[in-house]
């Protein structure tokens, strides 16, 4: 069994110490060796557990009842300490964070093969090679904890690589790169995997993230497996994927729709490539009205933040800002773009406050207070910020104290307080569990405590730094939608985010940041219409951008954002042509 199935699960249920239910319940699943699984579902279905029970930190360091067996390369992981599992199986968490133990990146990548005591070389070789992989040679001597959050999440694939393992364990490993960190990641992967027959087992629950590199997918659903199988193959059940809270491939999504019309036939398609050679064999060359009330604007109002040649430059002389220049107006919903290191952050921590600008000349002025000059108690009835990282925004111990903590920093009257944050838990989804320590929550729930606390405060421009943090799309979506209707009462949103699905759903505006300086800035039709301008970035138009444009020899107007508009148009050809 060891030689074929490096990693084991035999009736596996565990439940968390204090939980009053199983997390998992009665799996088992056997991983072939060599074998690319992606474990997806919902939050809480149960997919960090299984990462956590494969790399021995269950029940080695997180407390709780275990049944059932759980053997890596031989090793059964009630018998072995975390030390021993290690030299066998990397795990990397969703918090890179997690895995910072040092002050310069070579040292923190040096880490795990120097507690092996190998001799020096074998350590340099290891480093060399982790750093040279995960594409972070040029930052050997940076301090990690300047590092965005996307290079930590490198950082913390390079620590666990260094370690040589024969099986990696990653827990949403791109959930918070930038595209080009995703494919660095993802090529890694895939050249580990061929030149060295590494087993790879990874959790996500975006299906769209893992085709293309996973040999197989396992669909858990409140800790139980509900499908097992080849990548294509598990995607043709897209009622049981949507009920398990999994994302499904926009092209597969589009597939699916159109097949309940009887346009089309076959398998359901898992790329954008698939997609593409089925469509165009299906149209004919024909001409596309688009219908009227497909594309509107609001009407521009006044800026509420205003920012004029802004520079910064952190220490070290890494330059993050370039003489940026933005007017933002009232009730937009701005995405800020670009990959990882061009300035987003950075930007809106300048809009927020939190950092000041290296040049004398900058302007920044948020619904007429002058940021540059105001103390942070006036800035935050202007701007709330919602960070990356949600725990680096927690001050208390239970939801109840947090939702009423900026409140009350800004006197705030009690019976005002109780109604703000009655009002936004229930939006929020966080009403009853006013009560539980804030530790005990996962990461999703924390991140919507952090922007309920931030929202309750009733600031006129609100910035959240990735959307996604902790959430599936579900989830997702639905944070997003309460950002919408928060702009509908009239607030101004800024939302930094990798997901271009999220973009092209709800923003008004992309601004696309290109080192430390503004590259593009429109409506996300006309950004995402210059695919040329962002692969410098290394961002893609959305997946039905990109289907078509590739079918606009067709009659399909090249600029689409969504998979109903794209239905809709495919609709339209289809019943001119009959």
């Amino acid at each position: 069994m060891a030689e074929r199935y490096p990693a084991v699960l035999e009736h596996v249920t565990f439940s968390y110490e204090g939980a009053d239910r199983p997390v998992l319940d009665d799996v088992s699943l056997r991983i072939n060796r060599g074998e690319v699984t992606a474990i997806l579902g919902s939050t809480g279905a149960g997919k960090t557990t299984v990462a956590y029970a494969l790399g021995g930190v269950i029940p080695n360091y997180i407390r709780g009842e275990l049944k059932g067996e759980v053997i890596v390369e031989g090793l059964n992981t009630k018998d072995h300490s975390l030390h021993e599992i290690a030299q066998h199986v990397g795990l990397v968490m969703d918090d890179p964070e997690a895995h910072i133990v040092s002050f310069t990146v070579w040292e923190d990548a040096a880490f795990g093969p120097c507690n092996l005591g190998l001799p020096v070389e074998e350590v340099y070789d290891r480093v060399n090679f982790a750093l040279g992989a995960t594409r972070l040679d040029g930052m050997r001597m940076r301090n990690p904890y300047k590092l965005s959050g996307g290079e930590k999440q490198s950082l913390a694939v390079a620590g666990v690589l260094s370690m040589r393992p024969s099986v990696l364990v990653l827990d949403e490993p791109i959930s918070m790169l930038d595209p080009l960190g995703r494919e660095r990641v993802r090529s890694v992967l895939k050249d580990l995997n061929e030149k060295y027959g590494m087993t790879f087992i990874f959790s996500d629950y975006d299906a769209e993230r893992v085709v293309g590199i996973a040999d197989r997918l396992v669909i858990v659903d409140e800790g139980r497996i509900v499908l097992d199988g080849e990548c294509h193959e598990v995607l043709q059940q897209t009622e049981v994927l949507e009920e398990a809270g999994v994302h499904l491939p926009e092209s597969t999504q589009l597939a699916a729709r159109l097949r309940q019309d009887g346009f089309w036939k076959g398998d359901l398609p898992a790329t954008i490539e698939e997609a593409t050679s089925f469509l165009a064999s299906e149209l004919s060359v024909g001409q596309y009205v688009r219908a009227k009330g497909e594309e509107t604007h609001d009407r521009v109002r006044e800026a509420v933040v205003s920012i004029h040649n802004l520079h910064h430059e952190y220490a070290g002389g890494v330059q993050a800002l370039r003489g940026v220049d933005i007017d933002i107006y009232a009730k937009e919903y701005v995405a800020l773009i670009g990959q990882n290191g061009s300035g987003k952050t950075t930007l809106a921590k300048h809009i927020s406050g939190l950092l000041k600008p290296t040049n004398r000349g900058a302007r920044i002025s948020v619904a007429g207070l002058d940021i540059t000059q105001a103390g942070m108690r006036e800035v935050a009835t202007k701007v709330g910020y919602i960070f990356q990282i949600p725990e680096h925004q927690l001050f208390c111990s239970t939801v109840s104290e947090e939702l009423r903590f900026g409140l009350k920093n800004l006197g705030i009257s009690e019976d005002e307080s109780e109604a703000r944050v009655a009002e936004v838990s229930r939006e929020l989804g966080l009403h009853g569990i006013e009560g539980e320590l804030l530790m005990s929550l996962n990461r999703g729930k924390r991140f919507r405590v952090v922007l309920a606390s931030v929202v309750a405060m009733d600031p006129e421009v609100v910035i959240v730094d990735e959307p996604t943090t902790g959430q599936d799309w579900r989830d997702s979506l639905y944070v997003c939608g309460f950002l919408e209707r928060l702009r509908r009462a009239g607030k101004t949103i800024i939302m930094i985010t990798h997901e271009m699905n999220l973009v092209a759903t709800f923003a008004t505006r992309i601004i696309v940041m290109y080192q430390g300086r503004v590259l593009l800035d429109g409506s996300p039709r006309a950004v995402f219409s210059k695919p040329d301008i962002l692969r410098q970035t290394w961002v893609q138009p959305p997946a039905m951008t990109r289907l078509s444009s590739a079918l606009s020899e067709y009659g399909m107007p090249s600029d689409l954002l969504t998979v109903p508009e794209v239905y809709d148009a495919l609709m339209r050809l289809h019943r001119r042509a009959g």
